[in-house]
């Protein structure tokens, strides 16, 4: 199997390697022909959001036409946004179409692993799991994490609760609390206090010894936040980084 790894600029760019280098191993550890895009662009995904469609259009038919080249069966990326970019806008906008499924890093993993069963190692510590707000509340796409996680042994997984999500007859993913990390585009001014909230309102009151999102830029404001609200008692830790240690 081909897959192209979308996002890894973005990986580097928000000095998380740690994500990319665990990403790599388990694909390496699956037997993956694993490849990149050349010149990738830096969130390009976030073009349409931030209101500059003009470049937009050209950054997805380059991009298109990288993955053409390459021919891969598959394009997974750890961010949501592209996932959903290419499923409902940049068709519907542009008439582009990608010609493999590009889907997210938890339903590659959750495919993977239950066709494979690896034999995985203990990790016996309380984890929460934000569930990003792309993969949850827009696409619906949040059962991949929970099914991924479920091969890992005496792993105890913690959600954010949503009081009345049972009574709209809703999974509570989609309604969890954003890390903020996008205010790092928008509104920079609010980004420290918005993260340092959601670590105190959120994580802290759960006391989890590690905490991560299904997104990378999700994981990203959690790792802020921890550093701002100066937590040392829970450590961010992407999925990824779970099963490659506990591989055996």
């Amino acid at each position: 199997m081909k897959v192209v790894l979308a996002g890894r600029v973005n990986l580097l760019h928000t000095g998380q390697e740690d994500i990319l280098e665990s990403t790599v191993s388990l694909m390496n550890k699956l037997g993956v022909d694993l490849a990149f895009i050349e010149d990738e662009v830096v969130c390009m995904e976030a073009s349409i959001n931030l209101g500059i469609s003009d470049v937009a259009e050209e950054l997805f038919r380059d991009f298109k036409e990288k993955v053409e080249a390459l021919k891969p069966d598959v394009v997974v990326s750890a961010y949501a946004a592209g996932v959903a970019k290419w499923k409902r806008e940049v068709p519907e906008r542009y008439g582009l179409k990608l010609p493999v499924p590009y889907i997210h890093l938890t339903e590659f993993f959750a495919e993977e692993f239950n066709k494979r069963k690896p034999d995985l190692k203990p990790f016996p510590h309380k984890y929460f799991l934000q569930h990003g707000c792309t993969l949850g509340r827009k696409l619906g796409r949040y059962q991949a994490a929970r099914d991924v996680l479920s091969h890992v042994p005496e792993i105890e997984v913690m959600e954010e609760d949503y009081p009345t999500a049972e009574l709209e007859g809703m999974d509570p993913a989609m309604f969890n609390s954003c890390p903020a990390s996008w205010l790092n585009f928008t509104l920079p001014e609010l980004g420290e206090y918005a993260k340092e909230n959601y670590v105190l309102d959120v994580l802290v009151p759960r006391n989890p010894e590690f905490a991560g999102s299904t997104c990378a830029n999700g994981h990203y404001g959690i790792r802020q936040g921890l550093e701002i609200a100066e937590i040392e008692s829970i450590k961010p830790l992407y999925f990824t980084q779970i099963l490659d240690q506990v591989w055996r």
